[in-house]
């Protein structure tokens, strides 16, 4: 839990925040970079966290502040004793390499490759599998592939197709190799802070929740 009592003034402190794999490294990065400038006396320990595990190791003690993203499904009920916060969604886009969103015979190179899931917790995957078997009549493989990094260069070595962030994927991913796959569904993905409350947190928990939901915002996916 965050270690230093809120001074008069200004906040200080350590916070430690878990995220679900996507946002860890969509949303985190800017999170770190805009407490650092609001409130430079707070330091944000990071952490990657299994959606399931969230709400635990809230109550645990475990963390301070978890982001994570949603069922695209939508049915979730908020889990008892965390503070749960509704921040804008996450889109995620179905994506793969440049030469399978190229290729002539556009079933038998779906064929050939795997599905990736950045987080088993996460059912966007499940997506892609049912508009494969459904539109190609293919029934895919689907594997873990550990993180979002790794899922986008297995994606870009033409190893298997992923549903990426929109905030990840841009004309630099294009001119590398990755692209977004036409054809193929995208979702847009609930995304929710959890914490004990403010009544429970110290200043610099507080003032890094503050920023998570500023930065949510912020980022709201713009992508039609």
């Amino acid at each position: 839990m965050a270690t230093a009592l809120n001074p008069p003034g200004e906040p200080e402190g350590r916070a430690t925040v878990g995220a679900s794999a996507l946002l860890l490294e969509t949303r985190v990065g800017t999170l770190i970079k805009e407490s650092r400038y609001r409130y430079p006396r707070v330091q944000i320990s990071p952490r990657q966290l299994s959606i399931g595990a969230a709400a635990k190791a809230v109550r645990d003690g475990e963390l301070d502040l978890a982001l994570v993203h949603g069922d695209f499904i939508g049915n979730e009920v908020d889990p008892p004793g965390v503070v749960v916060e509704r921040l804008p969604d996450l889109e995620v886009l179905p994506v793969g390499s440049s030469a399978l969103a190229e290729a002539v015979d556009r079933r038998a190179a779906l064929a050939a490759v795997k599905v990736l899931a950045v987080d088993p917790d996460c059912a966007s995957h499940q997506l892609l599998v049912t508009a494969l078997r459904e539109i190609h009549g293919i029934e895919p493989q689907v594997i873990e592939a550990g993180s979002m990094g790794g899922a986008r260069e297995l994606a870009r070595a033409g190893y298997g197709i992923a549903m990426l962030p929109a905030e990840s994927v841009g004309p630099e991913s294009e001119r590398s190799g990755l692209t977004v796959l036409p054809g193929l569904p995208r979702v847009r993905l609930g995304v929710r802070a959890m914490w004990l409350g403010r009544e429970m947190a110290v200043g610099a928990v507080s003032a890094v929740r503050d920023v998570a939901i500023r930065v949510g915002r912020d980022r709201e996916p713009q992508i039609a």
